[in-house]
């Protein structure tokens, strides 16, 4: 929400805080990069939007230099993360889905052109 020149992001203090958390990074997102009022927009803009507010909550509220210190491989790792940094788990999830495409695909590439060459 814009007050003159200021902004200010409105949370649901009816949500609880980890709900709250999740919408802090998400509505940090629309404020720090979108222009535009969302209620006025051709809808593909509004959907661009809610994707890239989506994708900055992941990193913004999960970052990789702190997440480089957990064992992702470690089975309780969604309820640590979750827990450690006050985030649902469904938010955890899908980072570390990210994360985890992030490596395999670039050991594949690599097993696809050696196949390839030979």
């Amino acid at each position: 929400m814009k007050v003159g020149k200021f902004q200010e992001i409105v949370l649901d203090s009816r949500l609880p805080y980890i709900q709250q958390r999740e919408q802090f990074f998400h509505e940090l997102c629309h404020a720090v990069r979108h222009a535009g009022r969302q209620s006025i927009m051709p809808y593909s803009f509004y959907e661009l939007q809610e994707r890239d507010a989506r994708h900055f909550t992941l990193y913004a509220s999960l970052p990789i230099h702190m997440i480089n210190e957990y064992n992702i491989a470690n089975p309780t790792i969604v309820d640590q993360l979750s827990r450690d940094f006050v985030i649902p788990k469904n938010v955890c999830v899908e980072r570390l889905e990210k994360i985890k495409s992030r490596i395999v695909p670039s050991v594949n590439s690599k097993f696809i052109n050696i196949k390839k060459e030979g």
